[in-house]
Parts: C-alpha cells; structure tokens; sequence
C-alpha cells in the first residue's frame, strides 16, 4: 500500500543522511575529547589514544556480522541498533573516575566498541542498501549527498561540543549529545526508514531499467574477478598503499585537536577548527566524484595525497603559536585530503579493478584500511614517548602519505584492467 501516493524514496534518504550524520558523526567527536579524556582519568594521551584501535578491531570484526545481520533483519533493525550503540557509547566515557584506574580505561575501550556497532550497522554498507531499494536513477548522485552527512555531522557535533565546553565538562557534554543521537536517530530509523515492498511502491527509474534490462544484462560489467584480482600485483601493491594513506589520514582526525590544544588553543576554539574542517570535508566529498571524472585516478591521487603533506607541514609550523593563517592551512589542506580515508579506497580500486567484481574485491581492500587504522595508535603513542613528540609523529604521517602516493600510482601502472583490455 502506498503512503499517500506519493513516492517515498526521498524521505528513506533524508532518513539514511540523519543516520549517517548521527553515527559517523558522533563518532568523528573524539579527537575533540581525547585532551578531556586524558586530563580527567590520568591515564596518558597514547593509552586514551588505544580506543581508536579498539574500535577499528571492533570494526574488523563486526563488518561481518552487519552484513549477515542486514540480510536477515533488514536496514530498519540494523540502523536502529547503531543508533542506540551510538548514544551508549558517548555515554560509556562518562563512567571514567580520577587517578589513572583500569576501570576507566575499561569503559574508554568499551566505548570504542561500541561505536563499532554504530559505524558497521548503521553507515555506508546498510545506507547503500537504502538507497539501492529506492533509486536506480539518481543512485550516484543520491548516494554522494547522503555520505556527506558524516562529514557534516561530525562538523555539527564538534561545534555543538565546542559550544558546551564554555559551560560545562566533558562529560555533562556527552550526556548531552546522547540525548541528541537518540532523538534524532530514532526519528530517522522509525518514521523515514521504510521498504518500497512494503508501501507498495517501486525505486525511482524501474521502469526504465525494466525496459531495457534485457540489453543491460547483454552488456557485461567491466573488470576482472576477485580470483584475478588477489593473483596480480596491482593488488597487493594498492592493499599497502591503503595502509600508509589510512594510516596518515586517521592520524590527522584523530590528533589534530589535541595538537592543537598543546600549542596553546583553548578547547572551545580547537573544537570550532575542527568544524570547520568537517564541513570542508563534507563539501569536497560532495564534489570528489566529478574531480575524478575530471583528472583521472593518478593524478586526483597526487592532488590529495600532496595536500596531505601541506597540511601536515602547517601542523609542523605552528610551533607553540595557532597562528590564524597557519590554521587556515592546516584545516584547507587537510579538507582537500579528507579522501584519504573516504574515497580512495573505492574509487581507485574500480579504477585498477574495474566495476565487475568489486564488491567482493573492496571488502578484501578493506583489511589494508582497517589495519592501518589499527596502526595509528601505536605508531603515534611511540612518538609521543621519544623527545620530539607529535611533531615528529606529523613529519612520519606526511611521509608515509607520500609513499603511499606513489604505490597507488604504481598500482594504476600495472592494473590488471590494462591486460584485459
């Protein structure tokens, strides 16, 4: 039965945009909070750091089960558990207790799993299906703005955070912000998310696709398969190169705050930057597809990656000082490296791969994201203990963008799409 008559596929998107915004962009807060954390429980900046690790372990492990969970139960179900795990892992911090005690560290780490649980369950996997029951026209497109509601909520609830910090601790903050996930999250989940099946209703352009389904199916898909793909070169080469540029872009997100807040920037100010940098972020995700288009995969990867090196050149000049136009830097360049961690993965994958068997392929190319993720704590935990600090950690992160810069375009070099043509 149809709600109205009226076709419902551009409510489901406003409802999956919400569900990213409040999942990946509460999530996105804790580089914000990490200098809070730290300071409140005593524990150091490098153990507070191991809650990224845990949640991409968490990461890791729970993609699987979304994927089974989402076939059984359906987007609705999966996406309203991500938004309860969301809201109860902000709340998880607030249990930490003064003087350096394993509980603390206990309920940071449970924390960071839990938002495994928002990220896996309510994010790019379940939303794509989303908007695959509801458009075959205008997917692409529909698909670019609902993504960028991570980058726009993350802006939304670092600035909100920022906000609070004049008035109140981290924690009255954090209860605060659940409030606002569950609110909105469940608002989203219960009145937008619905099946075309069950209204009645068919996804924008099936007719279309109908009619000419007879020569879709003649005309075969671009690529290679998995098999190929794990046999080449290219493939092995571009899995370490994910891992150097992950590992870069994580660090950036992660840390800029706190780096921020130790060359002299209060936590209201250091939370603003940070907006400013997501909704930066958000709006070049928005346009990512046609710069690709555009430039090409080689060359749309020396533009972000370079960009990274710059930002990560600002980091390095504040030196005790958060010079205004040195910040502009540090937050710009940094915007025009955000696909990094968004984007790189699956567009330059396609491209050395092509479209064929890319499902399967991408969720192989993920183990490299993931692992690099994993490495960002450690590796940054390590400088932090050695005389130069962060600001060394920044100088090997910039590095390792570069090298990883170089293994995708040599990936592009040697695709295996080259020898199918």
């Amino acid at each position: 039965m149809k709600e109205n008559g009226k076709f419902f596929g551009y409510k489901a998107a406003i409802g999956a945009f919400l569900v990213m915004f409040v999942n990946l962009g509460a999530c996105t807060t804790l580089g914000i909070f990490l200098t809070s954390l730290s300071e409140y429980s005593g524990w150091d900046l490098g153990m507070v750091g191991y809650i990224g690790t845990v949640n991409t372990i968490g990461n890791v492990i729970l993609s699987i089960v979304a994927v089974k969970a989402l076939s059984k139960f359906g987007a609705k179900v999966t996406m309203l558990i991500s938004i309860i795990a969301c809201a109860a892992h902000v709340h998880f911090y607030t249990f930490a207790t003064p003087g350096a005690n394993v509980s603390s560290l206990a309920f940071y780490y449970i924390a960071g799993f839990l938002a495994s649980f928002a990220i896996t369950f309510g994010t790019h996997a379940v939303c794509s299906s989303v908007i695959a029951d509801w458009f075959v026209e205008k997917r692409e497109q529909i698909s670019g703005i609902v993504f960028s509601g991570a980058g726009f909520g993350a802006a939304i609830w670092v600035f909100a955070a920022g906000q609070l910090f004049k008035v109140t601790d981290y924690k009255n903050c954090y209860r605060i912000l659940s409030i606002f996930i569950l609110a909105i999250g469940l608002f989203a989940v219960l009145l937008l998310i619905k099946s075309p099946k069950k209204l009645g209703q068919k996804p924008l352009g099936w007719d279309k696709a109908g009619a000419g389904g007879a020569a879709s199916a003649a005309a075969e898909v671009p690529g290679v398969s998995k098999a190929t793909a794990l046999k080449s070169p290219a493939f092995w080469v571009l899995s370490l190169a994910l891992l150097f540029v992950c590992v870069s872009g994580t660090a950036y997100m992660s840390y800029a705050p706190s780096w921020w807040s130790a060359n002299g920037m209060d936590a209201t100010t250091s939370a603003n930057w940070n907006a400013v940098y997501l909704v930066l972020s958000g709006l070049v995700l928005l346009g990512v597809g046609k710069v690709f288009a555009k430039t090409g995969p080689a060359v749309f990867t020396v533009i972000v990656c370079i960009a990274f090196a710059a930002a990560m050149a600002c980091m390095i000049a504040l030196n005790g000082q958060p010079v205004t136009l040195i910040m502009v830097g540090c937050v710009l360049f940094a915007a025009l490296a955000y696909p990094l961690n968004a984007s790189i993965p699956g567009l330059i994958g396609q491209s050395v791969f092509g479209g064929k068997d890319f499902a399967a392929i991408s969720a192989t190319l993920m183990t490299a994201v993931y692992v690099g993720q994993a490495l960002c704590a450690p590796i940054m935990s390590a400088f932090l203990a050695t005389e130069g600090g962060m600001k060394s950690g920044w100088i090997f992160f910039g590095a390792t963008a570069l090298v990883g810069m170089v293994l995708i375009v040599a990936a592009i070099a040697i695709s295996p799409m080259k020898k199918a043509k």
